[in-house]
């Protein structure tokens, strides 16, 4: 039955509705192994009660070989910018319901219009996931997932003076800590990641530090100018002009850059971070005001990387919005509900992770 919501995945069936009537024919049965006198694999009911059930990690197992073969096929030898392979941090929810719910889902209050012009206030049910992608300039690849959990689900965390004493927080977990959790998982399954590529929610000194303990660099993107090691890295540059100019013929882009190494203005993390200012103007768009991106820099590998270079990691890292997310809710009909329960959440999305990385390593391979 895996296979089938594998196929599912792969051959992009728009709802397990869609699929019910291929279940019961012949050529779909040949392609999920089914016996030759079946004249039904099973019903979509049996289906989802079946996700419900299995073992999510079992499946897990299943797309980290697919991406272990491939790197030992040398499939990521050549890495990307700097020959070093990233991978990329966000927040990713696939959809949400005002009626449907399950115990893993989180809840939030909205403001909705009624018909007579009245605001009321409603619960809106959600799933949200903290994904990791394999950045690269051919392809990006599904690493990992984790689910956000809601309060009386997270695990227990230690207070008090004795450590020994766990409590539940009475807040729902937050993208950073289901991020920082994954992250730990994801570099003991693939070791031959070099670079944590993320947006400016995890600009901050406790999750540099967990990057540090993995032994790995970080290029997070930054944005609060009164924020340390920014607000120093400003200071410095003053009114300097661009310490370097790059004429980007191929994006028909002028980029300015300005470098700032080994700052130690941020009191929450033990070690030295470089900061990286570009300014970025579009020959086709003269009368726009240039973009700004600031870019903060940790560990060896990453501070090896030109500037210029640091301003491609951290744009690259909007491939895991636009190409995945993207594709994944408008091609992939990964944003359908097919089911509402957590455990069949996370089955079905190793399935259709698995199916998007073995016809992605297909096409560009």
């Amino acid at each position: 039955m895996g296979a089938a919501v594998l196929y599912t995945g792969l051959l992009r069936i728009r709802s397990f509705n869609a699929l019910e009537p291929k279940l019961g024919e012949k050529p779909f049965l040949r392609l999920v192994g089914g016996q030759q006198e079946q004249t039904a694999l099973c019903s979509v009911d049996t289906l989802s009660r079946v996700l419900r059930v299995m073992d999510v990690d079992s499946l897990r197992a299943i797309s980290v070989a697919i991406l272990d073969k491939a790197e030992r096929n040398k499939v990521f030898r050549e890495g990307s910018h700097g020959a070093l392979r990233y991978v990329a941090l966000d927040g990713w929810e696939p959809f949400c319901s005002r009626n449907r719910h399950c115990a893993e889902c989180l809840m939030r209050s909205v403001r909705v219009a009624q018909r007579d012009g009245t605001i009321v206030e409603v619960s809106e049910y959600y799933h949200r996931y903290a994904v990791a992608m394999l950045i690269d300039k051919r392809f990006d690849l599904a690493l990992d997932i984790e689910p956000l959990w809601p309060a009386d689900l997270r695990p227990a965390v230690a207070k008090g003076k004795k450590r020994d004493r766990l409590v539940r927080p009475e807040e729902d977990e937050g993208e950073l800590t289901a991020a920082t959790r994954l992250l730990k998982r994801v570099k003991h399954s693939f070791g031959w990641l070099d670079v944590v590529v993320a947006d400016a929610l995890y600009a901050n000194g406790p999750f540099l530090s967990r990057v540090r303990e993995l032994g790995m660099g970080a290029v997070i993107v930054t944005r609060k100018e009164s924020d340390e090691p920014l607000r120093e890295a400003l200071r410095i540059w003053g009114p300097q002009a661009a310490h370097t100019v790059v004429e980007a013929e191929e994006q028909r882009e002028r980029i300015e850059l300005w470098d700032c190494p080994d700052l130690e203005t941020l009191d929450t993390y033990q070690g030295k971070i470089r900061v990286v200012r570009a300014r970025v103007r579009r020959a086709a768009e003269p009368e726009k005001p240039p973009s700004t991106w600031c870019m903060l820099v940790t560990g060896l590998p990453a501070k090896r990387l030109s500037a210029e270079k640091v301003l491609a990691v951290a744009r690259a890292r909007w491939h895991i919005e636009n190409t995945d997310f993207h594709q994944w809710t408008t091609r992939w009909r990964f944003g359908h509900v097919f089911l509402h329960d957590g455990t069949g959440l996370r089955a079905l999305y190793w399935l259709f992770f698995a199916a998007f990385n073995l016809l992605t390593l297909f096409l560009y391979q």
